[in-house]
């Protein structure tokens, strides 16, 4: 997805094309797309003011049709009446797309009280959805409100030597601005929201500067560091060491170089596929990132003697961060309910592209160990510490786990996964084969899934069915007519992006075939996929 644009950045006019390659065509926590000023406005506006403001964009229709909708004084008062009736202050303008004027909304994170609709409820975005929170769930998040986040400490000591410079101008560099020297390093961190402006005298650094950018941050918080330890065996009882340290620095460089340890402590397995010989490591890189990265991020820096330990097993990796999971957050819902303990923190992370989408690390980490069909990340949380457990067990070889790296960029479940692995082993699947597997799943499900999306082709009938891989399914660089890749590359060109359904419409196929078509751009490298199941959208490569 573009970097989000901020609101200083929007033009007054964009072409079709310009429009979308800054906003993106997918809505997210931060982007809704309005026919008008409908009346779910003032739900949107509440939910987004309770999770990281955003922008709505009014003249826009579901399947992303420009219609229009001008800036009038009618459209304007009915906007900051929606607003005024939650209590938030937001910012509208116009923008011009084409011949047509769109209207655009800016609503603020609130992050000081809380913000419900006219009705009374207390609205987080989840994704593309304004959900409301309830009980339990609601109780701890209006508690968490009202606590001082950890990262807004003043640190009154710190000066600009304390502070790794190539570091801030890194992430001043991802934020559009100019780089700095030293001795304006303390006005650097106030532009990028980790210093408190102080007028006449400098800023006031934050923990949460310290934390993101400090040389050495245990100068300051003596718990700002990782230890790391390699034990033999798989327990229980702590077991034998073979190495332990401690680190500590930039948040960044530090994930990095937690990283680089347990990349040493851990194996790298070897396989022919085809005809070439590929390496893979023990573990998915982007699952132990996404783990280090929320550990450092979201740990509660209010404890300020307690480290984040990283412990490397023979068969497990564990990440413990320092205090309970933030808000409303348990260990149930942590898949699809995010909070922000440390919001300065993932702010800066979010800028420098760590960070992709807010709330969607945890998710990730899941994905890159399904992607290679290993046990999922295990999750435990207590009042005093959050772990995440990541298991070396995996269900398939490493042949076949380097194989299904070709399916990355679609929306596969687990079974699915197997299913495929099955058929290219055994040449076919059948249902029977698939029940002794996944004892208790919808079977039929499954398999109905694998051939809606293309994956594989059903062969015989009645007693004598089974599925085998399509051609596309083998060999990913597989031929499409030459007719038809031309017809479907100069649309997505033209529009930006495709969806199956239009691409179905275009050529007149059905919408198995076209999903087909699009999939062998894709893994021949000619086109990409953002976005999942129905809202998946093809994109152009380069």
């Amino acid at each position: 997805m573009p970097r989000f644009p901020r609101w200083n950045e929007i033009p007054e006019a964009l072409d079709l094309p310009e429009f979308w390659q800054l906003f993106g065509d997918q809505e997210h926590e931060q982007l809704d797309f309005k026919k008008s000023v409908s009346t779910d406005v003032a739900n949107t506006i509440a939910a987004m003011a309770m999770t990281h403001g955003g922008l709505l964009i009014h003249g826009v229709t579901d399947d992303r049709t420009i219609v229009g909708c001008p800036l009038s004084q009618r459209t304007r008062e009915q906007i900051t009446r929606r607003a005024a009736e939650c209590d938030v202050e937001v910012q509208v303008r116009s923008l011009r797309v084409g011949d047509r004027e769109l209207t655009i909304t800016a609503v603020p994170q609130v992050s000081d009280r809380i913000v419900t609709t006219p009705q009374g409820r207390l609205l987080r975005r989840r994704g593309s959805q304004s959900v409301p929170l309830r009980g339990e769930a609601m109780a701890r998040f209006v508690t968490a409100r009202g606590s001082r986040a950890g990262e807004d400490e003043a640190v009154s000591v710190a000066e600009a030597n304390h502070f790794d410079l190539d570091s801030v101008n890194a992430a001043l560099a991802h934020d559009g601005r100019p780089g700095v020297k030293r001795e304006r390093i303390l006005r650097a961190l106030a532009d990028l929201g980790v210093a408190r402006p102080a007028p006449p005298g400098p800023p006031v650094v934050l923990r949460a500067a310290v934390v993101l950018f400090a040389a050495d941050p245990r100068a300051f918080l003596r718990g700002a560091a990782v230890q790391l330890v390699r034990r033999l065996g798989v327990g229980p009882g702590p077991g034998p060491t073979t190495e332990r340290t401690e680190i500590a620095g930039p948040l960044v460089p530090t994930v990095e170089r937690c990283l680089r340890f347990v990349e040493q402590h851990t194996r790298t397995v070897e396989a022919v596929v085809g005809l070439k010989r590929e390496r893979l490591p023990e573990y998915p890189p982007e699952a132990l990132r996404e783990a280090l990265t929320n550990a450092l991020a979201h740990r509660d820096y209010q404890l300020l003697n307690a480290t984040v330990d990283v412990t490397v097993w023979d068969d497990r990796v564990e990440i413990r961060s320092p205090g309970s999971l933030p808000g409303h957050v348990t260990a149930e819902n942590i898949r699809t309910e995010h909070y922000s303990r440390n919001p300065r923190v993932m702010r800066v992370l979010k800028t420098l592209g760590v960070v992709e989408e807010y709330g969607e690390g945890v998710s990730r980490m899941f994905e890159a160990m399904d992607r290679r069909l290993m046990d999922p990340p295990r999750i435990e949380a207590t009042p005093e510490s959050v772990t995440v457990t990541l298991s070396n067990r995996q269900a398939v070889p490493i042949s076949d786990q380097l194989w299904l790296r070709d399916f990355q960029g679609q929306d596969l479940t687990n079974h699915e996964r197997h299913a495929l692995v099955v058929a290219r082993r055994d040449g076919a699947v059948t249902p029977r084969v698939l029940r002794r597997l996944f004892l208790g799943a919808r079977v039929d499900s499954i398999i109905a899934g694998a051939v809606r999306k293309g994956l594989l082709r059903q062969v015989g009938n009645r007693g004598g069915v089974r599925y085998v891989l399509p051609e596309a399914a083998d060999d990913p660089a597989a031929a499409i007519s030459q007719e038809s890749s031309a017809r479907l590359l100069e649309a997505i060109r033209a529009k930006g992006s495709i969806s199956t359904r239009e691409t179905a419409d275009l050529l007149g196929v059905t919408l198995a075939e076209a999903r087909r078509l699009l999939e062998r751009l894709r893994r021949a490298g000619r086109a990409r996929a953002e976005g999942r199941t129905r809202a998946r959208r093809y994109h152009l490569v380069g």
